[in-house]
């Protein structure tokens, strides 16, 4: 995308320094999933949260949030996904 049309992020979405917790252990994870034969990738399953989850100690409370922005960020890559091939196809 040119740099021209690279929206601005709005200053409710600047980035955090807890942020990058997370953005490194999606990226650990994210091939950590089924792929269909002709596309598509089902979401982080949640053993491979879980493996994560006691290899850096992440227990309770703590899991649970974990699941739940791990699962946020996932779900946000499929639908970018989605979107993609979707435009590939309408080529």
């Amino acid at each position: 995308m040119p740099k021209e049309k690279v929206p601005t992020r709005p200053e409710e979405a600047r980035a955090e320094y807890w942020h990058e917790f997370y953005w490194t252990a999606w990226e650990a994870l994210r091939f950590d999933r089924q792929y269909g034969a002709m596309g598509g990738e089902s979401p982080i399953s949640f053993i491979a949260y879980d493996v994560y989850a006691r290899r850096y100690r992440i227990e309770g409370e703590a899991f649970d949030r974990f699941l739940a922005f791990m699962t946020a960020i996932d779900t946000e890559w499929l639908i970018h996904v989605a979107a993609k091939a979707r435009e590939a196809e309408n080529k």
